[in-house]
This record gives C-alpha cells, structure tokens and sequence, in this order.
C-alpha cells in the first residue's frame, strides 16, 4: 500500500470512530428525548382519562370505560390501555386485538377487538409491560382526594425505533459524505504538499544510487523543505567524498599523477584507439636508480619530497596528452600516443633522463638521481596491456643491469630470456619436492696455524635437465617469488641434520656458516632457530648466521630487534660481502656481529693493487679494533694467502685451501683432519 493510501486510511478510520462516536451520543440524548416525550404524552392521556373517569367508576358504568380505554388503545403509540379499581381489579375488559404484542400473548386467532375477564386481563397487562419496546405508565383516579383507580398504559417504543434508525440512516449518509469530502481534499492537499515533494525525492535517490547527482528544488520552509535541504547537502557530501574517492583510488597522493590503476584504464583506451586508427604508441617504465640510498641515508621523509619533485621535473617535460603514473615506490610509467618513429621515443627518453637528473634540494643538500628506462612499441611488442607492460618492465630492468645504456627498447631475445625465466620459476616450484636441491660445504681455516673451524653451507640446485645451475641465477628468482622461505628453512634444517650425523660418527665438523636471505628475516626466523637446534641437539654456537648489507637496508630497527635476540641465544653473525654495499661502517657500528668476510673482490687483486692491499689492511685494522674476527673469502693462490697472514687475517676460505664440497667427499675431508692435523706450511693441508 502506497503512502498516501495509509495516510487516507488512517484519516478515514480516525473520522469514522470520531463521527461514530458524535452519532451514537446525538442518537442516545435523542432517545432519552424522545422518551420523555412519550412518557409525557402517556401522562396527558392518563390524566385526561382521570379527570372524565371518576363519574363513570362511581356509576360503575362499564361501557362508558370501555370506550374510554378503546380511545386509548386507538392511539397509533399505545400497546394497551386498562382502568383498575383500588382494588387492582380491571374495570376494563377491552383491549387492540391489532397490536401484534397482543395477538402474540392471546395468540394468532384472537378478534380485533376483544374483551377479556379481569384476571386474564390483568395477566396480559403485567406480561405486556415486562416487554422491552413497551414504556409502561400508571395514573391515579382520585374524587375528592379519594383514589379510585388507576389507568395503567404501555406505550409503544416502536415508533422511536423507527425515528432512530431514519435518524441514523441520515446521520450515516451526511457522516459519508463528510468523510468522503474530507478524503478528497485531504488525498488532494497531501498529494500536491506531500506526496509530489516525497516523490520527488524517490525519484533523485534512484539518481543518485545511478551515481547521478541531481538537486531538489526547495520552495518551502517547512519539515519537507528543510528534509530536501539535509537531502541535497547529504547529495553535495556524497559527490564530494566520491569524487575524492575517485580521486584517491585513480590517483597517487604523493605526486598528484595518476596510479596504476589509472594508468591500466588510459592504456587500455589507447590501445583501441591506436588499433581504429593504426597508429603506434610507446610505453615507458622508468626506475630510479639507487633511491634507496636516500630514504637510508636521509629518511622517507626526504625520500617522498624527491619522488614528488622528480616526478615533477618528468610531467614538465611531456605533452599534456602524455601520461605519467606512479606504479608504486620508485617506479613511473609513461604513455607517448600518437608515435611517429621509434626515434621518437628515444629522444623523449633523452629529455626525460635529463629531467629526473636535475639536482633536488633536499634538507639543504643538493641530490642528483638517475633513472633507467624500459621502452616498449605498440604494436611491435604487444597488442594487450600485459604484454605492453610486462615487455617495458623487462626493458627497464636489463637497462639497470651494469655496463648497458640507461635507455633500452624491448627486443625479441629479452623475450626468450622472460619465458626461460617462467621455466625456471615452474621448475623452482617443484626443487624440493623432486628432492634436486643438494648442500655443498666450503672449509673455513684458521689463518695463524691452519686448523679446521668450520665450514660455509652452499646451495646447489642439480636439474635433471639442465644440471648445475648456479646460485646466482635461481637465488634472486627465488627471492622475487617468495621461494626462498620454504628453501631457506629446508638449507637450515638440513644443515642441522648433518652436523648432528657427523657429530653422532664421532667427528668435529666445528660450526656452519648458513646464509640469510633478506626475505628470511621477515617470517619468523627464531622459531625455526630454535626448532633445528632442538630436533638436532645442537648448541646455538653450532650455527654461523651469514647476512649481506643489502638485507640491512629494509628496516634496521626490526632486524636490529632480531638479530639481538638471536645473538642473546648464542648464535653468532657474520657480515658476508663486506664492502660491497652502502654505510658499512654504520652497520657495523649498530649491528651485533662476530664476524666481518672480506669480498673475494678485494681478495684478488691483493698482490698486484697496491690500493686493494691498503683497503683490505684498513678492514683488517678497523675490524679488529671493533673486536670483529676477519675472513677472508677467494683465497687462491699462495701469495694471497701470506699476504693475508701478514695483515692478522683470522680465517681464510678459498679454492687454495679447498673446493666446496658434497656431504660425502666433506666427510672424509673431516676424517683426515682428525686424522691428520697440519700447519699452513704442509703443502699437504690443502684440499684439491
């Protein structure tokens, strides 16, 4: 049911009861009226028979009071009228034989008129007025103060009956059309006021939830007035909250250009159009290089006024039909329409390194960035947004790869190196449940006398197919994918498993050094430290934790956090890669290391680069005077190897002293130096 149908209803009924309620009073004080007039014309006739009676009742002329109560019964209102002496003894014997009450008590064959005997008489008077619609009446007789008689009258209620229900009947036909004029004004005012105004209002909500935004006319200053005003600031809020919605969720908010979703949708649109109208287009992924240094080095802050005005100096250099979109981090895509040569696009690159290499004034120190960029050709190198996209970015990154140019087009060959890589990822997925995944170990000596310490664990990955791959292929890959968790955490327990075999056969295999990749750092590394130590019965000291700068540069007080409650344990850190990274000394100022490895390229030229020799000396020197204990790693030759004796090296590890080697060929090696101990002059310690 509509709403103005209940709001006439509801008026209708609330009218109905009311002017039911006025009738049923009007009719009832009508009645009471209409009673006492009976009544008061009952008392006339009785006392107009008292006044001519008494004569007759003297007399005892019968006929005369006969004719007296047939006057009476005559009357069109009066069921009976009957004379009594003092004694309550009828004097009359007539009664209206017509009067359906009577026939009904004499019964249906009683005459018109009929005269009865006093005791039937006086039954039928008592059994008359004990009706309901009979208003019985009685009046003395009296002569000279003296009663007489009485005249006992019923007068009929048929007659107000009859006036009540016309009066009734008319009451309900005036009521009727009162309500119904009243409903009909009432509909007609509640429609034009009401109802076109809450219509109205439907009729903009369903606007509004097509995302519409229409305002409502407001010409009044009542309730429907003021709710269309809250109606059209709620309209005006919600456009401005979508449209900042719109904006947050197309747009980036550090540098006001548009996000990737964004820049997906206008991709997509200039791929239909290039397509209509045959034309090409160039697509460029752009990455600054090294912009991690400056969030490490001068703090995110720093970092996201770089990113805004970088990305000010590229929007600054392009075409306002041009598109430059943050995708994230330090990553800009750019989208040329309308390409006339591939040249084109080169030249724009051009302009656009220049741009992201404009010096920014950063905390009052002037920061220089450069970028590499990725370029790829529509339709050349892909018709659809993924291929578009995935082929740029795979651009970008062999631009960032050393020794190439900053700008690089995608060519067919970086396709093929992109589906070996997906191989590679599929086959990744597999390595350790084919069970090809096998640990080597490397010995690590004591540099003053040439004793065994321990070992380095290195991964090897034995394809079935192709065979050794080298780390330095699949551990990026493994990282980039989230592999390496499940790989790193199958390298430490298998690590923990042989040395607990080797320790169980009686033999000193000393300590593992096991490498961390950054990614290791984020799960929960302490848990699966203590498990391998547990499952195996190690002491922590059995285990050498071996991390590279670059994993420091995510979030140095987490790491910080766990590498102190690792270290609390007794497990001890190494620093691997030492001088190959950013702020080494910071890091070793903030971090809890024991050991510090020195980079096999600074190992190499340390006999022939004077330069080389006096950095690996100042390691030395300041790694000791941080009671760090020293490694060096890529010793190779014999040269090296006393070079590095001669500068208070501790440890050395190298293919002079030995190859990596299988569990198998280590164990005998383990074998033979408890067998065998020799001091570094022995030509016959080292392991080929």
């Amino acid at each position: 049911m509509r709403l103005a149908s209940k709001f006439i209803v509801i008026v209708a009924g609330i009218l109905s009861v009311t002017l039911a309620l006025n009738a049923y009073f009007f009719l009832h004080s009508q009645t009471e009226i209409l009673e006492r007039q009976l009544d008061e014309r009952g008392r006339v006739l009785g006392h107009l028979i008292a006044l001519i009676s008494p004569e007759a009742i003297l007399g005892l002329d019968f006929l005369t009071l006969n004719e007296y109560a047939r006057e009476v019964s005559r009357q069109h209102d009066v069921v009976y009228g009957v004379i009594f002496d003092a004694d309550d003894r009828p004097l009359t014997s007539y009664v209206n034989g017509d009067d359906p009450r009577i026939r009904a008590v004499l019964g249906a064959d009683s005459p018109a008129q009929h005269h009865l005997a006093p005791a039937r008489m006086k039954a039928l008077v008592r059994r008359l007025a004990e009706q309901p619609d009979v208003i019985p009446a009685e009046f003395p007789i009296l002569h000279d103060e003296r009663l007489l008689g009485r005249l006992r009258v019923g007068i009929s209620r048929k007659e107000l009956e009859l006036q009540s229900r016309q009066q009734l009947v008319h009451q309900i036909a005036i009521y009727a059309l009162i309500i119904a004029f009243l409903s009909a004004a009432i509909y007609l005012v509640f429609k034009y006021s009401v109802m076109h105004p809450v219509q109205r209002l439907i009729e903009v909500s369903r606007d509004l939830g097509r995302g519409e935004f229409t305002l409502i006319p407001v010409t009044s200053g009542d309730e429907l007035g003021r709710l269309g005003e809250t109606f059209n600031a709620m309209t005006l809020e919600i456009q401005r909250e979508q449209a900042k919605l719109h904006y947050q969720a197309n747009y980036d908010s550090l540098t006001a250009q548009p996000n990737r979703m964004l820049a997906i949708e206008r991709l997509q649109q200039e791929i239909r159009s290039a397509h209509r109208q045959q034309q090409r287009f160039a697509l460029m992924f752009i990455d600054l290089n090294d912009f991690k240094i400056v969030n490490d080095t001068m703090g995110h802050a720093a970092g996201d006024r770089l990113l805004a005005q970088v990305s000010a100096n590229i929007r600054a250099r392009l075409r306002d039909e041009d598109t430059l979109a943050r995708l994230g981090g330090d990553e800009f895509l750019v989208l040329l329409p309308r390409l006339g040569q591939a040249n084109d696009a080169r030249d724009v690159a051009g302009r656009l390194l220049e741009a992201v290499a404009e010096p920014v004034t950063l905390d009052g120190h002037d920061v220089v960035v450069h970028c590499s960029i990725g370029i790829a050709l529509y339709p050349d190198d892909g018709e659809s947004v993924e291929a578009l996209m995935a082929n740029a970015d795979n651009a970008m990154y062999q631009a960032k790869k050393p020794g190439r140019p900053p700008i690089c087009f995608f060519t067919a060959e970086m396709n093929a190196q992109v589906h070996e890589r997906l191989r590679l990822e599929q086959d990744l997925n597999k390595v350790l449940a084919r069970g090809e995944l096998q640990l080597a170990f490397q010995p690590i000596f004591r540099a003053e006398d040439g004793a065994y310490v321990g070992a380095e664990v290195l991964l090897r990955w034995l394809h079935p197919e192709r065979g050794f791959i080298s780390p330095t292929t699949f551990i990026p890959l493994a990282e980039s994918t989230g592999q390496i968790v499940a790989i790193g955490e199958w390298v430490l327990r298998e690590a923990g498993r042989q040395l607990r075999r080797w320790l169980n056969a009686g033999l000193a295999p000393g300590y593992l050094a096991v490498n961390l990749s950054r990614v290791q750092l984020r799960e929960d590394l302490e848990q699966l430290i203590r498990s391998v130590l547990h499952d195996n019965a190690l002491p922590p000291q059995a285990l050498e934790l071996e991390i590279t700068e670059n994993i420091l540069l995510d979030d140095h007080q987490q790491i910080n956090a766990v590498l102190g409650r690792l270290h609390g344990q007794g497990l001890r850190f190494s620093l691997d890669d030492f001088g190959t990274g950013y702020s080494s000394l910071s890091y070793l100022r903030r971090f809890s290391f024991d050991t510090l490895k020195i980079d096999r390229s600074f190992v190499a030229p340390l006999c022939d680069d004077a330069e080389a020799a006096a950095l690996v000396r100042a390691i030395v020197a300041m790694a000791h005077s941080l009671s760090l204990k020293v490694i060096a790693e890529g010793v190779e030759t014999r040269a090296q190897l006393e070079f590095l004796q001669a500068l208070g090296c501790d440890y050395m590890q190298g293919y002079l002293l030995s190859r990596p080697l299988d569990a198998e060929h280590f164990t005998t090696l383990l074998t033979r130096f408890a067998r065998e101990p020799q001091p570094w002059g022995s030509p016959q310690v080292l392991v080929q």
